[in-house]
């Protein structure tokens, strides 16, 4: 009762203060934004306490549609009776229908009882919960007995939720006259037994989609690199093998070079250059320059033996002509 004359307290004073007339004798106009009321313009609840018992969630429905659509009835009951503890949370379409219930049906009379009717700023309807979702900190704590004990307690609990959200729904069509029959529910229940199979093989197939399209995007991707590894391999057999037939030559270049007693003629070393790619060029540049000495040498060497074996020929015709002029005749 103290808190329904609070409420009815700071109704009256802001009905005098926002609609006090001012000096010319004008009176006031309401503005919502600068009532109390704006502190819980977010939430669409309101409390209603002080109920009968004897209504049920279609009853209270029906009482306070009058002050907007009710989107949701929660009246809580007691466990063992199963009957209501004379209060509900009701949340409206409208935010501001809660307005229109705090200010007209607080302190009204509903068979010979006086309601309050209040703003409610949090109200959280208790949720389900997954067994398996205890938290870490909690199940370190209980031993493997006790942790089923709590699942089996969990999956109750949610069960209970789950009848207790069917029957309020039921209440509440039924205050509302739009319940349904038993053939209805079940023909919804198997519509969306349909639609959720259709929903399930929809995701299944386009699930399988697009594992067949990466599984083809990763084979070409693994093709492209088994492509590319081989060009590399082909590449590097073919350096390795020019490598080893310049170095082949070089060496026997420099074998027939000393042989003949002939200077080597090197290619002239670049500094500053240590990369792979200038040795192979200077390797290469060294191998055709002692190619091109080797050849030159061995021409060299010809022609030096020709004039040698001439010379040798004259010499030997020359001394024969010599012995023969000193010879005496014979006639």
């Amino acid at each position: 009762m103290n808190r329904v004359k609070e409420v009815e307290r700071i109704n009256r004073r802001e009905v005098e203060t926002q609609l006090a007339s001012n000096t010319r004798g004008d009176a006031g106009s309401w503005d919502v934004s600068k009532s109390w009321h704006a502190t819980y313009s977010d939430s669409a609840y309101v409390y209603v306490g002080g109920l009968p018992y004897e209504l049920s969630e279609g009853d209270v429905a029906t009482v306070m549609a009058q002050w907007g659509d009710i989107v949701d009835v929660n009246m809580p009951r007691d466990k063992g009776t199963g009957k209501p503890k004379g209060f509900a949370f009701i949340c409206y379409e409208d935010q501001r229908s809660t307005v229109l219930a705090v200010d007209n049906f607080n302190g009204a009379k509903l068979l010979g009882r006086t309601v309050r009717c209040d703003h409610c700023r949090d109200f959280r309807e208790e949720q389900a919960k997954d067994p398996d979702a205890i938290p870490d900190h909690v199940a370190r704590k209980l031993s493997e007995k006790e942790l089923e004990q709590r699942k089996r307690e969990i999956v109750e609990r949610n069960a209970e939720l789950k009848a207790h959200a069917a029957e309020k729904e039921q209440r509440f069509a039924e205050a509302r006259g739009t319940a349904t029959t038993a053939g209805e529910r079940e023909e919804a229940a198997v519509r969306a037994s349909l639609l959720g199979d259709k929903e399930r093989a929809a995701n299944a197939k386009r699930r399988s989609h697009i594992e067949e399209v990466l599984s083809r995007r990763k084979a070409g991707a693994q093709a492209e690199l088994a492509l590319e590894a081989r060009a590399h391999a082909r590449a590097r057999t073919h350096a390795h093998a020019r490598t080893r037939t310049h170095a082949r030559t070089h060496a026997h270049a420099r074998t027939r070079a000393t042989a003949l007693h002939l200077p080597l003629r090197r290619g002239r070393r670049r500094s500053g250059r240590s990369a792979s790619g200038s040795a192979t060029r200077t390797r290469l540049r060294d191998a055709g320059t002692a190619t091109q000495t080797n050849a030159r040498a061995a021409s060299t060497l010809r022609r030096r033996r020709r004039r040698h074996r001439a010379g040798g020929a004259a010499r030997t015709r020359w001394r024969a002509a010599a012995a023969a002029a000193r010879q005496p005749s014979t006639g």
